[in-house]
């Protein structure tokens, strides 16, 4: 069966558009126990005004100062990090990782920046086990209320 799940905060909103400054948030995805996620990719999508920039985060006017990260995580413990340690801080960022980064303008208003970052490219999919308490975090501890919209989409199989 697939998998087309946007990650979610602990409160079950999947719009990422928070302002986590203060305090560290996450946003997760996590298989039931019994189940097996095959995770092949995630696409990403920063909604935000007129102006994106290369060297900021979304259209926010400057980069972020601590950045977005992935990491795996089992019971509560980080078990691997997918960006080696180096948090996403501008748009272009997101280019560097993973290469497939659009930036949507139709004219007047809103843009809409997407990143495509498949994960079985890179070797193999994530693989989240729920008997092992696996689950898949976005870490956030920035601001990112000024964007309009910020979701992660996953896609993959449950085996």
């Amino acid at each position: 069966m697939s998998i087309f799940k946007y990650m979610e905060l602990p409160d079950g909103s999947n719009n990422i558009n928070v302002d986590a400054s203060a305090t560290a948030q996450y946003a997760f995805i996590k298989p039931e126990i019994g189940e097996t996620y095959k995770l092949h990719r995630v696409i990403i999508s920063i909604g935000d005004t007129a102006g994106m920039l290369a060297d900021e985060y979304g259209n926010l006017g400057a980069a972020l100062t601590n950045g977005i990260s992935l990491k795996r995580y089992r019971d509560g413990v980080e078990k691997q990090d997918y960006m080696d340690g180096v948090p996403i801080k501008t748009n272009a960022a997101w280019g560097a990782l993973c290469y497939d980064v659009d930036l949507k303008t139709w004219g007047a208003g809103p843009e809409l920046l997407v990143v495509r970052w498949t994960f079985s490219k890179s070797g193999s999919p994530i693989t989240l086990k729920g008997r092992k308490l696996d689950e898949l975090r976005l870490e956030v501890n920035d601001d990112l209320s000024g964007l309009t919209d910020h979701r992660f989409m996953i896609q993959g199989v449950i085996v």
